[in-house]
């Protein structure tokens, strides 16, 4: 739990310095590549988090229902700072 921990934090830091673009086209290799192994939920829950403090708008790959929230493993775009699924 603690190398999980510690990943995630790296990702978040690290991540500051990629552009938008980047973390994209970052998230849809995650999404598409094969290899990732366990540390891909890692990966992708610090990427979810990077688009978020940088107020892009998750309204269309993240929902709510019941008190659970589901985050869509779809590659995206962006479009007037909205990530839009590819699929």
């Amino acid at each position: 739990m603690a190398t999980t921990t510690n990943l995630y934090q790296h990702l978040l830091e690290k991540f500051n310095y990629y552009s938008t673009d980047e973390l994209i086209q970052l998230n849809n290799d995650t999404i598409l590549g094969q290899g990732w192994g366990s540390a891909k939920a890692t990966f992708r829950t610090a990427l979810i988090s990077t688009f978020s403090k940088r107020g892009l708008d998750l309204s269309n790959i993240i929902s709510k229902e019941d008190g659970f929230t589901s985050v869509k493993q779809v590659p995206v775009r962006l479009e007037q700072n909205v990530l839009i699924p590819l699929q």
